[in-house]
This record gives structure tokens, C-alpha cells and sequence, in this order.
């Protein structure tokens, strides 16, 4: 499924900020000049659209400018300047004709019944991080609390003998006491009062679930370096997600990575930000990818008859 084909960056006479808050410096208008400098002019995407590169060669600047320009529904805040905004106002795009929002063809805007900024979510490796550390101290708090509940429960065969429901004296007492005899066990009387606690999981299982949750349902997903935090099995296992997905559950990505799992997703278009001017390339062209396999090689004898 493809919701958005194609994303246009300011040309040349257009990139370049008017802002009179820019200052003096060259960079303080960022992010201008950017995608200018690499001789990127456009996207055109595919069911699943990649942007490989070296740190620090755009990325995830030109995943947060089409998520800003797309309204895109997102978790975390992002590195923003004084001039970003005016930066995304120059940019177009165009949606599928089902689609609304700013969407152009030959020039014309069209409103249709979908607006895509309604479909469209950026989750970041920051994202996933923090969808860990939620489950760990919701599990923490609820251990937690049962350690006090754990005292209370052992003494809830004694019963408080005076009530008063006018003061509220022991009543609150009597109805829990009255709730753990009920539930027989302890585990139960725990799981009805603060919920079920989560198994234990690796950083991997936790972020690849927590993950999975967010794509269960159709729209376009901009994932900025979601394999962070996993193995290499967790990654082919997030490439079979996203692969299923982009196949059959009506889904879209566009992903920043540097793995070698994902950037090896079948029929991904890969963008090489490395690359001046850049340019569409495939996943064994990658110099990350080349240096994989220079150390491999290097060793191949270890590998050999195994």
C-alpha cells in the first residue's frame, strides 16, 4: 500500500530562509540547505522506502520534516530551530487521490474524504526506549505495593469488630479484608487490585513487542532507527513484522536504519544519503554494508565447514 508518493524539498531559489530570526550564522538556519547540499530534490516511495547513511548525514532531520509536514502523530519531541517550520512550509507533498491534507497534482490542491495526517506516525528508537522503561517501573510500582498488601493480606482472618459508617472507622479496613478472604489466594487478590504483573523481558522482546503494538493497524509509519535496543534475531524478526505488514496489513514505512537486516527488506527503496548527489541504490552497495562483509571475508576460514 502506498499513502504517500512523493515528498518535494525546496529548489534552489526556494531554500533559503527569510527569517529574521536566523542570526548571522550560516547553520542557524538549519534546515536549510540540507537536502540542497546533497542534491536531494525529491522522495518517491515505495511500500517500504529506507535512508541509509553515516550518522550525521541528514536522516532524521528529513524524517521529522515529513512528519512536521504531514501533521504526523508522534511520541517524542524533536530538535527543532527557528526556522524549521518555515523550512517544512516549502516542502509539498503528494498523497494518495484517496487522501487529503496538503496533497498537489499538477498543481491543484485536492480534499477528498481521507486526511492522511490521520494515518501517519513517527516512533524513534527514543520512542521504543521509553515504551521499556514504562513497562519496567509499571512492573516495579506494582511490586512495590504488594509488599504492604502482602502484610494486610496475612492478617485478613481478623476481621475489624467495630464498624462505624458514619465516620467511616474500619470500614475500609473490613471491605478489604473481606475482598482477600474472597479471592483465596494472594496472587489473585494482586492481579484484581493492581493488575497483572509482565514477565520479565529483554530489552529486545520488550522493544520488538511494544513495536509490534503500534503497527497493528493500516497507515504510514516513519520509524527513525527502530532496531536500537535489539539483537540480530530481534531484527530479522522486526524485518518478518514489517515485511507481513507492508504486504498484507495495508501498512507504509519509510525508515531510517543501519541494519543490515532491515536495509535487506525485499523490494525496499533504498536512498543513500552518503551518496552526493544521492542517489537510489541497492542494500549491497551500502558502505556499511561493504565493510560487513570486508570483515567477514577477512575471517571466511572460521566460517568455512561449520
Amino acid at each position: 500500500m502506498i499513502y504517500l508518493e512523493k515528498f518535494i524539498f525546496p529548489d534552489v531559489d526556494n531554500d533559503i530562509t527569510d527569517s529574521p530570526d536566523r542570526g548571522s550564522f550560516y547553520n542557524d538556519s538549519y534546515p536549510f540547505h540540507l537536502t540542497s547540499d546533497m542534491g536531494l530534490w525529491s522522495l518517491d516511495f515505495e511500500p517500504i522506502t529506507i535512508l541509509c547513511g553515516s550518522n550525521g548525514s541528514g536522516k532524521s532531520t528529513i524524517l521529522n520534516v515529513i512528519g512536521q509536514k504531514l501533521h504526523a502523530d508522534r511520541l517524542s519531541m524533536f530538535n527543532n530551530s527557528v526556522c524549521f517550520q518555515e523550512y517544512v512550509d516549502k516542502c509539498q507533498y503528494r498523497a494518495n487521490r484517496t487522501l487529503a491534507g496538503e496533497t498537489l497534482y499538477n498543481g491543484h490542491r485536492e480534499v477528498q474524504k481521507y486526511d492522511i495526517s490521520k494515518i501517519t506516525t513517527v516512533l524513534t528508537s527514543d520512542d521504543i526506549f521509553h515504551m521499556m522503561q514504562e513497562l519496567r517501573l509499571s512492573n516495579d510500582r506494582k511490586l512495590h505495593k504488594s509488599y504492604f498488601l502482602k502484610d494486610d493480606y496475612d492478617h485478613c482472618g481478623n476481621l475489624p469488630r467495630h464498624l462505624n459508617f458514619e465516620t467511616g472507622y474500619n470500614v475500609d479496613k473490613y471491605i478489604m479484608g473481606a475482598e482477600m478472604r474472597k479471592a483465596k489466594s494472594f496472587s489473585k487478590y494482586l492481579e484484581k487490585t493492581i493488575g497483572k504483573m509482565e514477565r520479565g523481558f529483554s530489552n529486545g522482546e520488550t522493544a520488538l513487542m511494544k513495536l509490534s503494538e503500534y503497527l497493528e493497524n493500516p497507515g504510514l509509519y516513519i520509524l527513525d532507527e527502530p532496531e536500537n535496543s535489539m539483537s540480530c534475531d530481534f531484527q530479522i524478526k522486526l524485518k518478518g513484522v514489517i515485511e507481513y505488514l507492508a504486504k498484507y496489513g495495508k501498512c507504509q514505512f519509510i525508515i531510517s536504519t543501519h541494519s543490515p537486516f532491515l536495509l535487506s527488506l525485499p523490494g525496499a527503496k533504498i536512498y543513500n544519503l552518503d551518496h552526493i548527489p544521492v542517489d537510489i541504490c541497492q542494500w549491497w552497495e551500502v558502505e556499511s554494508m561493504k565493510s560487513y562483509y570486508n570483515l567477514f571475508d577477512s575471517v571466511k576460514e572460521h566460517f568455512m565447514n561449520k
